[in-house]
């Protein structure tokens, strides 16, 4: 292949490369051009012990998350997420019930402050991000019937085989008492979510012209403080494709830290989405 249609190729592999490298549960400063769209629904399974302080002695939880991201001008994205949870709850008394409900919307802006494309695939982006949580419609069980405020930052870069991303998110909450916290992070007290991801490129080793998609697999270190002291950390290892304008990915979550004492821990959970651009 002559040089000039080889650099030709590397320009348009590279932002669909350096958008691959978005795992499953943790941000990455890529977004589509403008007027573009990423349809992303997933499905995650959990389950939880009992409660230190309450009633609950297990419960299961589906979650299925649906999210769109629109290009709305270069370097600037915004995204709805609508989240929809089943909810099996165990109580130490013998008893149990199920439920199903809308917890909170997000609106999110993402806007990247920095790209740096430095040959081929290789990239370092960085993005901000600001949105709010705010009320469904659904009663309490679910959503929060508040405002929350979220702002966070997201540091994404590939070289060669290897994609990093490193988010850091704070969400302030403002004061939703009754609420549902199962998982964190939706209680009356203010989050921090840490989280990083490692990707790995698996299969092509190399793009070229035949290329139609690439095999990933990730792990991820989910973390989460909240300001009552509780803190979290999740591992989270996977297997991801990614088309150029399909993707698929399949993951876990394992406890790694579990310093809890308001809400219950983790036993597991398992998920997988898919993701269409168009």
């Amino acid at each position: 292949m002559k040089p000039i249609m080889c650099a030709t190729l590397l320009a348009l592999l590279a932002p669909a490369a350096a958008m691959a490298q978005e795992a499953m549960y943790t941000e990455a400063a890529t977004m589509p051009s403008p007027h573009v769209s990423v349809l992303r629904p997933q499905v995650n399974y959990y389950r939880y012990g009992s409660e230190p302080d309450g009633d609950r002695q297990e419960t299961e939880r589906i979650d299925l998350t649906t999210s769109i991201q629109y290009g709305i001008a270069r370097a600037w994205s915004l995204r709805m997420e609508v989240p929809l949870v089943m909810e099996d709850r165990d109580y130490k008394d013998g008893t149990d019930e199920s439920d199903t409900g809308l917890e909170d919307l997000d609106a999110m802006v993402k806007w990247r402050v920095y790209k740096n494309d430095t040959g081929g695939v290789d990239t370092v982006r960085i993005a901000l991000m600001g949105g709010v949580f705010f009320a469904s419609g659904d009663d309490k069980d679910f959503s929060s019937q508040t405002i929350n405020p979220h702002v966070g930052a997201v540091v994404t870069m590939v070289r060669g085989r290897h994609g990093f991303n490193q988010e850091f998110t704070y969400r302030l909450n403002t004061g939703q008492d009754d609420v549902d916290n199962t998982g964190g992070g939706k209680g009356p007290d203010d989050a921090f979510f840490y989280n990083t991801a490692y990707l790995y490129r698996i299969d092509p080793a190399k793009y070229t012209t035949e290329s139609t998609g690439a095999w990933y697999v990730t792990a991820e270190l989910n973390g989460l403080y909240e300001t009552n002291g509780d803190n979290e950390i999740r591992f989270a290892p996977g297997i991801m494709f990614e088309g150029w304008e399909f993707a698929f990915e399949l993951m876990a979550q394992l406890p790694f830290v579990s310093d809890l004492d308001e809400r219950a821990e983790l036993d597991f959970g398992v998920g997988f989405g898919f993701r269409w651009t168009f």
